[in-house]
């Protein structure tokens, strides 16, 4: 689940047109992405150029000029608040 929702925004929000709302846009989804990102040892896996260049280039169909978009500026680093959730 973390791949998909850590791809949705930058890269099927655009160019898959899967365009009605975003990930940011479903507050408890947010931050449980930003929850699980912030984990030791994840955001050292994740490299979003690669993930942006690789689906922007590999469908022609779909991006016939192969353009990779700058994208959303997007903040995984933001605080997710969901320790407050757990808080006793």
């Amino acid at each position: 689940m973390f791949t998909t929702l850590y791809r949705f925004d930058p890269v099927y929000y655009v160019h898959f047109k899967c365009n009605l709302r975003r990930i940011v846009d479903y507050p408890n989804l947010w931050n449980y992405l930003k929850d699980l990102y912030q984990q030791p040892g994840v955001k050292q896996t994740c490299n979003l150029d690669h993930i942006k260049r690789h689906y922007y280039r590999s469908h022609p169909k779909v991006n016939p000029t192969r353009i990779v978009p700058k994208g959303l500026l997007i903040d995984f680093d933001a605080p997710h608040h969901r320790d407050r959730l757990f808080a006793k």
